[in-house]
């Protein structure tokens, strides 16, 4: 059987000034793609990755990389990053008509028939790839792989039948860093004290089920990397790239508090000096966990607040109160932990009234920092089913679903009052003076006073991009 080889492709998105995200934005790795190239090189195959968001390529330049003997060429794009992911896939269709064009990713995944019936792609990997991507490179026929949708050669669109099996995450081989811009990438700024820094996800799947998130990416079940396998992970990157901070991006990192336990004490044991971030949920976490987590290096979680209003809360299916919140934040801030809180702003039953409340509530909370979005109905979740069927969804710009801009036209708060608010919040939290006192005093390392000085300036970088688009 014939080797064959794929071109991997993470495209650029965007960022418009008056979107926090333009600010304090991460860059992280296309994991995703990484590890698909590390499975496929394991088998023998060949691969390139072509990260045009870290290396701010535009489309010329990446059809610059794609050499002619190119199989497959895969593109994977969340909402906002679909357009241009599009606009990728046309270039290469024009330029190499033989080559086939794979997508993978949460939208094409919703979308997965109309993309390939319009000839977006010839392949749509709906879920996880991996599996499916290797039987591509093993050349097995389409109709045989699960989780495909594709397009024969007379142009009928097919969809295969949805497998029930996924991959063990500890059976995975390390990402192919190898062939990424190392140097590149960073935390969200404020989420790291040390560089480099670097972002990584150790689960698949979330145990809440929030209207506001795509929960069926990845099935029904969460399932967990071994502590031992994050480990090997973190040394490998630490040894050979010198990363001396990890931001984990699972969405709920602490669900399994046994795993977490495990993995505190294997770093504690073996003195891994290594700093730490993660996301959490208020309700997966206790004061001895809290401890452990601090003293194995972790110095930030991030806690999804989302509203003061618990109607709002019960609204979008979150599942946590006032209690819950209160009881976190206390332990989290007892174990020496600093929080950053996750709000929204324009849910199903908004007013001005609780918006108001929300902000207010996490300037009362006490945590080091706040990120006010303004609430998203991305394809897939109920909210965006919820959002169709009463006709409260805008537009469908994909451009625009960033979660700075209101797509959302709720019978309840003008469109207008949300996106006031969405600038209101950041002015109000962060350029409190008690607050900013507060910060100065508490800095602890010249990293710190970095990260806040970037923090202030960005804020007010937010701000004063929105007065020069006539918001004022």
């Amino acid at each position: 059987m014939s080797r064959m080889k794929f071109l991997f492709i993470n495209p650029k998105r965007e960022i418009e000034k008056k979107n926090i995200w333009s600010v304090i934005n991460s860059r992280t790795p296309p994991l995703g793609l990484a590890v698909l190239s590390a499975v496929l090189e394991q088998e023998g195959h060949q691969t390139d990755i072509v990260d045009a968001a870290a290396l701010d390529l535009d489309i010329p330049d990446i059809l610059s990389r794609i050499s002619p003997d190119v199989d497959f060429a895969g593109l994977t794009a969340t909402t906002p990053e679909i357009t241009g992911a599009t606009r990728i896939a046309g270039a290469i269709r024009e330029r190499f008509p033989k080559l086939k064009i794979i997508f993978g990713g949460v939208h094409p995944t919703v979308f997965h028939r109309e993309m390939v019936r319009d000839g977006v792609c010839d392949i749509v990997v709906r879920g996880e790839g991996e599996r499916p991507v290797l039987a591509l490179a093993q050349q097995h026929p389409p109709g045989s792989i699960a989780n495909l949708t594709w397009r024969t050669e007379t142009g009928e669109v097919k969809i295969n039948p949805q497998s029930d099996q996924y991959v063990d995450l500890d059976g995975l081989p390390l990402p192919a860093y190898h062939k990424l811009s190392m140097e590149k990438y960073h935390s969200a700024l404020g989420a790291a004290i040390r560089s480099p820094s670097l972002g990584m996800i150790t689960s698949r799947g979330c145990p809440g089920a929030c209207t506001f998130c795509f929960s069926g990416m990845f099935g029904s079940k969460v399932r967990f990397m071994s502590p031992g396998k994050i480990l090997e992970q973190v040394l490998a990157v630490q040894s050979r790239y010198g990363i001396r901070e990890i931001s984990f991006y699972d969405d709920t990192f602490t669900a399994n508090r046994k795993r977490v336990e495990e993995l505190c004490r294997l770093l504690i044991s073996r003195k891994v000096d290594i700093a730490w971030s993660c996301f959490a949920r208020v309700d997966t976490v206790e004061p001895g966990i809290l401890a452990l987590m601090k003293k194995a290096g972790c110095h930030q979680i991030c806690y999804g607040f989302e509203s003061a209003d618990e109607s709002i809360l019960k609204a979008v299916n979150k599942k946590i109160n006032a209690v819950k919140v209160a009881n976190a934040v206390h332990w989290t801030r007892k174990a020496g932990i600093d929080i950053r809180g996750a709000f929204m702003l324009g849910n199903p039953g908004e007013t001005a009234g609780s918006l108001r409340r929300t902000v207010e509530y996490a300037k009362q909370l006490g945590i080091q920092f706040a990120m006010f979005n303004i609430t998203t109905p991305f394809p897939g979740t109920a909210l965006f089913d919820w959002a169709v069927e009463n006709g409260f969804l805008k537009h469908r710009d994909w451009d625009h679903y960033d979660l700075a801009h209101v797509v959302l036209e709720l019978p309840t708060v003008p469109s207008e009052t949300v996106r006031q608010f969405y600038f209101r919040s950041y002015r109000e939290f962060y350029l409190r003076p008690f607050y900013m006192l507060k910060r100065l005093l508490s800095l602890r390392t010249w990293g710190e006073m970095l990260t806040y000085v970037k923090v202030f300036f960005g804020i007010l970088s937010l701000l004063t991009a929105r007065k020069t688009k006539g918001h004022a």
